[in-house]
């Protein structure tokens, strides 16, 4: 990924506040020489092509664009856009299936930023799953109520239900997301400083949406951090993504970000730095030296692939040995399922290539 690249998308997303930045990126599209396939694979990795669409097409830029880009970049963000109102009506049947339960979900992240109204178009914003929030107590007759209704694990979990962060991924054939049942919106980790206490005090209610309640402001912005940063290590390696810090800008449009104080201030100004860096905006108002080191760190990410490399190592490694292994561990002496599986697995050749290739990609970003 080119440094130059990324810094130039940034400059596409936040035209809306730097309208002069339209002639500079005039003038890259203009240049027979530009890497569109760069442009484009960069775009896609950091899921913001619909938005990237939407900023062309309100300033008058898709004229610069070849065709062909073009009607691709139209197509993806229509694809979105239906995807999300598909998603809207799922919602408001998730809500109907637990408000008969006397149960009220919190929806987070991208799903619970869409339905309260965060983003100037319903198809800008790429959603993976759909993320809501109960009560400990609810926890289970939640997931019950889903799986009477169709829903299915995606994927097994060993591990008992009160040391999960949510309940295993459950899909529907013939539904528009996959559904995430959260007991705690953060990892235990982080739960002292953001538990489902602290964002039950808060709740914000969704006039259109009744039934059902999103994060305050303050919390949007705070999960945002721990979710990019902290549970992610986009800190510890110095990445960021685009979609994470857009919606960040999105969320300064409700809330004065220098305001807020969550857990780990100084890595949460650091945050702002790199999202002021990326998109010229004035989020952070001082550069502290937490931020000076890890803004070099993430350009020197992009400009040096062995600083890359060995930046991830220990990472991965770490990873590797405190997380994974007790993890495997507990489920191959606790679960007896789970010893199968991994023998079964242990036993066959391509298992062993698939993990050389997660780690080989986790090293290499």
């Amino acid at each position: 990924m080119s440094i130059r690249t990324l810094y130039f998308i940034g400059q596409c997303l936040s035209l809306d506040e730097h309208p002069t930045f339209r002639g500079e990126i005039i003038v890259q599209f203009t240049d027979e020489n530009y890497d569109w396939n760069q442009f484009i694979w960069t775009c896609s990795n950091h899921l913001v092509l619909p938005v990237i669409y939407l900023k062309f097409l309100k300033h008058d830029l898709l004229f610069y664009v070849p065709d062909v880009l073009a009607q691709h970049l139209e197509e993806i963000y229509k694809l979105n856009r239906t995807r999300n109102e598909q998603i809207l009506l799922q919602v408001k049947q998730i809500n109907a299936t637990l408000n008969a339960a006397g149960i009220s979900p919190i929806y987070m992240k991208g799903t619970g930023n869409l339905i309260d109204g965060i983003y100037d178009d319903i198809g800008e914003r790429i959603i993976g799953d759909i993320d809501f929030l109960v009560p400990e107590n609810d926890f289970l007759t939640t997931a019950e109520c889903f799986e009477r209704e169709g829903y299915e694990i995606c994927f097994p979990a060993y591990l008992p239900y009160d040391q999960m962060k949510h309940y295993p991924r459950l899909w529907k054939e013939d539904v528009a997301a996959d559904l995430e049942i959260h007991r705690v919106p953060v990892t235990q980790k982080y739960a002292a400083h953001f538990s489902s206490e602290i964002v039950q005090q808060s709740k914000k209610a969704v006039t259109d949406f009744p039934g059902c309640y999103v994060l305050s402001d303050n919390h949007k912005v705070t999960l945002n951090f721990i979710h990019s940063q902290l549970s992610n290590a986009g800190h510890r390696l110095g990445v960021v993504s685009l979609r994470d810090i857009y919606d960040l800008y999105s969320f300064s449009k409700h809330i004065d970000l220098q305001q807020i104080a969550p857990y780990n201030r100084q890595k949460y100004l650091a945050y702002c730095d790199i999202t002021n860096k990326l998109l010229g905006l004035p989020i952070s108002d001082k550069q502290t030296l937490t931020s000076k080191v890890f803004c070099r760190k993430h350009d020197l990410n992009l400009t040096s692939p062995l600083f890359s490399t060995l930046n991830r190592i220990p990472w991965t490694i770490s990873v590797f040995i405190f997380i994974v292994i007790p993890m495997k561990w507990k489920e191959f002496f606790h679960y007896q399922e789970a010893r199968q599986i991994l023998v079964r697995k242990m036993g066959s050749k391509n298992w062993y290539i698939q993990q050389i290739k997660i780690y080989k990609k986790m090293i290499t970003g």
